[in-house]
This record gives structure tokens, C-alpha cells and sequence, in this order.
């Protein structure tokens, strides 16, 4: 009885060591796959600036970058530190948007990552500045969204909240949850 409780034990511990160590399954399987192949870059450009413009010839928005990496089988374009400019409204209302990294899917969603800030352009306005951290922004229908926390900028206030919707052409932005509002009471001479 010993002797077949052992070989027992020993076929079990030797199953339990095959399932650890699997030398019949490869890691590399995603290397063989075609699926998983990696897809090399169109271009890798520094210095691009892509500037778009609606069909009466006046520009809409500008993106540049420091670098641009481009692969067209899958739509998607790159960018570290870019820069996204957009006029609204006959240039009344100009927009610039900074990230240290963003990527373009179609020519038409731009995502940015990373100390981004937003700058309202045009002096002497309400609002000045908008700081996150993630932003979604739909180059066609010029919203910007984001659910990480914000911080917002204007003439004499500071807003801090968790997530924001911005519509551009609308002028409008709505804080998902707000969190505190400090006011700054300018004093008379």
C-alpha cells in the first residue's frame, strides 16, 4: 500500500509540476500569430503640423508636435508634446490645448495624456486655463471631455472638480462632480 501511495504522490506532484512550468505551451505564441503582429510606422516625423480647414478655406484647428508616429492600417498617428489649436466661431473664440503625450484615431478624436492645459486664448475672458490629467476631444463636433480630476482657472475664482464636458462652439462647460470653489475678492484702492 506504500509502494502505490507513492507512485501515486509522485504522479501527482509530477502533473502539478507540468501545469506550472507548461513546455508545451509557447509565450512567443503571439509572436507566431499573424493577429498579433506588430504593425511598423507610415512615417515618423518631427516638427509636423497638421492644420485643417472647412470648406470655405478658413482653418478650424491646427495639431503640432514635437514627434509624430503614423500608422494608416489602423488610423492612428502618435504624438509626444502636442499641441492642439482650434478657432471657434470666426476666430471670436481660440482655443489652445497642451499634453506631454496624445494619440489621433481617424482624423477625428484626439486623445491626450499627461499634464494637459487647456488655455482660453482670447484676453480678458471669464475663463483662463483648465488643468487635467486624461482629455478626449472630438475634432469634429469641438467637445472635450475628460473623468480625472480638473482644475479650473478664471478671472478671480479656482475651481477644483472630477470630471468635465466643454462644448466649444457652445461655450459651455459642465463639471461632472464639483468639489470646491475658491474666490478671490479683488480690494478697492
Amino acid at each position: 500500500m506504500n509502494r502505490q501511495l507513492s507512485w501515486i504522490l509522485a504522479i501527482l506532484f509530477l502533473l502539478g509540476a507540468l501545469l506550472i512550468w507548461r513546455p508545451f505551451s509557447s509565450d512567443d505564441a503571439t509572436e507566431d500569430d499573424p493577429q498579433f503582429t506588430e504593425i511598423p510606422p507610415d512615417f515618423i516625423a518631427e516638427g509636423l503640423v497638421t492644420r485643417v480647414y472647412d470648406k470655405d478655406g478658413t482653418l478650424v484647428h491646427r495639431i503640432n508636435a514635437e514627434q509624430m508616429t503614423h500608422y494608416s492600417p489602423i488610423g492612428l498617428t502618435e504624438l509626444e508634446k502636442p499641441v492642439y489649436r482650434t478657432r471657434i466661431n470666426d476666430a471670436q473664440n481660440e482655443w489652445q490645448v497642451m499634453a506631454e503625450q496624445g494619440s489621433f484615431y481617424g482624423d477625428k478624436t484626439l486623445v491626450l495624456e499627461r499634464d494637459i492645459v487647456i488655455t482660453h486664448m482670447t484676453r480678458n475672458d471669464y475663463l483662463e486655463r483648465v488643468e487635467t490629467s486624461y482629455l478626449t476631444i472630438d475634432t469634429l463636433a469641438e467637445s472635450m471631455v475628460t473623468e480625472e480630476p480638473v482644475t479650473i482657472y478664471g478671472r478671480n475664482f479656482l475651481v477644483h472638480g472630477n470630471g468635465m464636458m466643454a462644448d466649444l462652439r457652445a461655450e459651455t462647460l459642465e463639471l461632472n462632480q464639483h468639489v470646491q470653489t475658491t474666490y478671490a475678492v479683488k480690494q478697492k484702492p
